[in-house]
């Protein structure tokens, strides 16, 4: 099963064509991946947040 965070940049992205054509980019500068995965995971977090929220 694939990670949370493969998918999640995966589904950012969901043409297989077009993400395979943008990982030339960035498999040698990381820094857009690393983005796109910081915002899943802020969202991510923000979900689970606004859960505990409501459940007090």
């Amino acid at each position: 099963m694939p990670s949370s965070s493969r998918m999640g940049v995966k589904l950012t992205q969901p043409n297989d064509g077009t993400r395979h054509e943008l990982r030339a980019v960035y498999e040698h500068d990381t820094d857009a991946l690393t983005a796109s995965s910081h915002v899943i995971a802020v969202h991510f977090q923000t979900v689970a947040a606004a859960n505990n929220w409501w459940r007090a």
